[in-house]
């Protein structure tokens, strides 16, 4: 391997780091990205990586210029041209780095790269914000993988890997870094002054990159270049959905003369780890923790891509289409990698795509660097033991009220939660309780989290919630209702909602998903709520009429606050480049599932939830108190070991036929039937201090709605490092 020597790369305390004149060198062959858009200046002679950036004229120089050259001074042999896409979710740094390892040794090949570096999420921030719940209220613990992929997705993961899809499909957008490039290729091919051939490489996320970038080269009614003579991928994080709209149909027509995939067998995807913490690949945590549904398609993944019929007659009608690694096998089909992240730095893994794009048997040794975005991280601390229980299960109760919403006050939701918690707490429970400025987005999944994944089989689990809801824009495009409904989420409002920092139905379905087994969980909502996951807009666009003596606990989100939502979701940014771009990521999802929390069957529901009112109804707060709490109470107070059922008929009871709200109750029928608080040894409080007097509802017309069907879930809870 040609490699220089004279000015070494190296690590500082902020990673990666190159010489000014080895990135000057790096000018032809690195085109940099951001959002996927090129920059609008560049410096000649960047001092450090961070001053790196490449404009629309910085890529037509690169090959008309420095790619030109290197054909001209190999005549008479046609030049491979290399576009290589790293993975996603690293930094600039990385990106470089990854450039800086292969560019010389593929020029020792006769082989021209362009490495395409596009700044991404980082996987040290979902791994951060992971870790920094590591220790739960109740200490650390030993967690389980479906923990970390409901945390990843909870506290960043999701968000970012959207942002990253986004910038990948940006790039291809007319007038984006891919696109600018494609013209370059063209003008250079069409001049029949030179002889290359292209090829795309794609590592992990990378292969979502060439997803779009060799599917707007080659389509269209005049596609711009003519064909790609390979398209490889190593361990792709593309859904298989996306590759089988885009890519697949190109390779079944030749336009892609061959196209392979590189990738671990599902035992060794098993055994990796990432974050620090997940056990698994992370292929596997992109599937079940940043794709919109659970369980999603990934191409890279033996158990999703043996299932994907289209694409495996494909791959099965050449030898050397799919290689399952580690293998020892032949020249062009050998891969050492035993991590998801080593593909691009494994030697045999490199050297066999190399054969495949030089067409020849023998290829200059790959010799990989000791990368420093590679450092092992530090280990986790060890886990405390926990503490005897003794023989009795554990009964806990997680009591959240929220009244001093900044704009939106309520005046009995913290009453509500003071009641719960001295009735619980009377009646044998460990309670924990979280109100107003501290029941923040972040605390409130934390604490719910917490709950359930520090509980065990035999355990009860109550959490109650007093306070607004809402609806909100489906981001996802993951509504199957959409026509007939619109496309919305329901969303509980933590104090800090108005900045944004809404919690979803579909951020909570996979908490209560993993509820421990033999756990009961119980839910009681006072709060405008859609029990049976409707989709009905309120009548009125500006939600109930105000009733003198009551207050509806129900919002509706402002053009500020939609906005600010739209960017902590990070979905979508508001500009036409990323509209764009997103649409162009929706419609290659052609297999995106429905939206898995409204389609829960009751069968699957490990949880209980009483809910405050029917869809179509507002919950009411009168004289310092829910509605439905104050009812709630009286009942427990009677017959606390009451199951789900009797105590839905009990409470309709007290609140009477002229009620303005109907409760709910949602739950498999084996569960609904069995005491409401999880176990028969539930004992009345000596004075029942949480019990007030029953108060029946009266009929004013407030029938106009609400909407928000809350927290769809709480379990196993987060934990990690990255």
């Amino acid at each position: 391997m040609s490699t220089e020597t004279t000015e070494p790369a190296g690590a500082t305390r902020g990673g990666f780091s190159l010489t000014p004149a080895q990135l000057a060198r790096m000018r032809g062959h690195v085109i940099h990205m951001k959002d996927g858009r090129l920059a609008d200046k560049s410096v000649a002679r960047p001092g450090s990586i961070a001053e790196f950036t490449t404009t629309e004229q910085d890529v037509k120089n690169l090959v008309a210029k420095d790619l030109r050259k290197f054909v001209d001074d190999h005549p008479g042999t046609r030049v491979p041209v290399v576009i290589w896409a790293h993975g996603g979710l690293v930094d600039k740094e990385s990106g470089f780095e990854t450039a800086f390892e292969q560019i010389e040794w593929w020029k020792a090949n006769g082989v021209y790269p362009i490495h395409m570096v596009w700044e991404s999420g980082l996987l040290t921030s979902i791994g951060g914000a992971i870790a920094r719940r590591a220790t739960g209220a109740r200490g650390f613990f030993d967690v389980t993988d479906s923990v970390i992929e409901v945390a990843a997705r909870l506290f960043g993961g999701r968000g970012i890997w959207d942002e990253m899809k986004l910038d990948a499909a940006a790039a291809s957008l007319d007038g984006g870094g891919g696109d600018v490039l494609i013209d370059a290729l063209s003008a250079l091919i069409a001049t029949d002054e030179v002889d290359v051939s292209l090829h795309a490489i794609g590592h992990s996320a990378g292969s979502i990159f060439h997803s779009h970038f060799v599917a707007k080269a080659l389509s269209g009614p005049k596609p711009r270049l003519r064909e790609f003579e390979t398209v490889t991928f190593l361990a792709p994080a593309v859904r298989v959905d996306t590759f089988e709209s885009t890519l697949l149909p190109l390779a079944k027509r030749q336009a892609i003369k061959e196209l392979s995939i590189f990738t671990m067998d599902d035992e060794h995807e098993q055994d990796d780890s990432c974050v620090g913490v997940y056990r698994k690949s992370l292929l596997y945590l992109v599937s079940r923790a940043f794709e919109p549904e659970r369980g999603a398609a990934i191409l890279g993944m033996e158990k999703h891509l043996s299932a994907a019929g289209n694409t495996m007659r494909y791959l099965g009608a050449g030898s050397e289409r799919l290689v399952y690694g580690p293998v020892t096998g032949g020249p062009r089909t050998s891969s050492n990698a035993t991590s998801h992240g080593d593909f691009d730095n494994d030697a045999p893994t490199m050297e066999s795509v190399a054969r495949r794009v030089t067409g020849s048997g023998s290829v200059t040794p790959f010799e990989p660097l000791a990368r420093a975005s590679r450092a092992v991280p530090p280990p986790l601390p060890a886990p405390a033991l926990a503490g005897a229980r003794g023989a009795a299960p554990a009964r806990r109760a997680l009591c959240i009220g929220i009244d001093a919403y900044p704009s939106d006050p309520l005046s009995g939701a913290v009453a509500d939660a003071r009641d719960w918690e001295r009735w619980f707490t009377a009646a044998g429970f460990d309670t924990d309780v979280i109100v107003d400025g501290a029941a923040t987005r972040e605390a409130v999944l934390a604490r719910m989290l917490d709950a359930v994944a520090t509980s065990t089989a035999g355990d009860s689990l109550v959490i109650q919630y007093s306070g607004h809801g809402t609806f909100v824009k489906d981001l996802d495009g993951d509504e199957d209702d959409a026509e007939t409904f619109g496309a919305y989420d329901e969303a509980l409002c933590p104090v800090d909602f108005r900045d944004g920092k809404l919690i979803i139905d579909d951020d909570l379905a996979p908490i209560w998903d993993v509820i421990p087994d033999g756990v009961a969980v119980t839910l009681l909502f006072d709060c405008c709520h859609s029990g049976t996951a409707s989709r009905g807009l309120p009548a009125r666009a500006d939600g109930p009429e105000p009733v003198a003596g009551r207050r509806a606990r129900f919002v509706r989100l402002d053009g500020p606050t939609i906005d600010r939502y739209e960017a902590e979701r990070a979905v979508f940014r508001g500009d036409p480049v990323s509209a764009a771009a997103r649409a162009s990521v929706l419609e290659a999802e052609t297999g995106r599932a429905a939206n898995v929390t409204k389609n829960r069957p009751e069968v699957a529901r490990r949880e209980v939830l009483v809910s405050a009112c029917k869809p179509d109804e507002v919950a009411w707060e009168k004289g310092g108190h829910g509605v439905f709490t104050q009812a709630a109470l009286g009942v427990l107070t009677a017959d606390p070991a009451i199951s789900a059922k009797a105590f839905l008929a009990a409470v309709l009871d007290t609140l009477g036929p002229d009620r303005d709200q109907t409760p709910v109750l949602t739950g498999d029928e084996a569960l609904v039937v069995l005491p409401l608080l999880g176990g028969a040894t539930v004992s009345a409080p000596a004075a029942a201090p949480g019990a007030l007097p029953a108060v029946r509802g009266t009929t004013e017309d407030v029938r106009e709605a609400a909407i928000v069907s809350i927290l769809r879930a709480t379990a196993d809870l987060l934990e990690t490092r990255g």
